[in-house]
């Protein structure tokens, strides 16, 4: 698939980034035995209450900038906002450091879930 100047797009990658949080802290939620449901009902898209309440399931290790860019990109992704991609959020934090935290919170996510599985074998 070729990439478009819209994909490329800081509105297009915000979007991205967004949901690549809420999934992987959802993620760890159901791992902890949240189910989806109770996420949907509770969470709905809003990436700081999720990034609190992994922190309360005991996710550790979270990278520099994240609790940012949830805070940050949590309201407009909650709204519907990011989705059209026409607003470009001032993020806290630079593009390639907004990846880099968003790579390093999917790896604690792995990670964790991979600890806690051979824990309970």
């Amino acid at each position: 698939m070729a990439w478009t100047e819209p994909d490329r797009s800081r509105a297009r990658s915000a979007y991205a980034s967004a949901i690549a949080i809420e999934l992987g802290l959802k993620a760890y939620l159901l791992h902890r035995g949240f189910s989806d449901d109770w996420n949907r009902i509770h969470l709905r898209h809003d990436l700081k209450k999720a990034l609190r309440c992994a922190r309360l399931a005991g996710l550790r290790d979270l990278p520099v900038g994240l609790a940012e860019l949830a805070a940050v990109l949590g309201p407009l992704y909650a709204s519907g906002a990011l989705r059209s991609g026409v607003i470009e959020p001032d993020l806290p934090v630079s593009p390639d450091a907004a990846g880099r935290a968003i790579s390093r919170l999917l790896d604690v996510v792995e990670t964790a879930i991979s600890m806690e599985g051979e824990a309970g074998s």
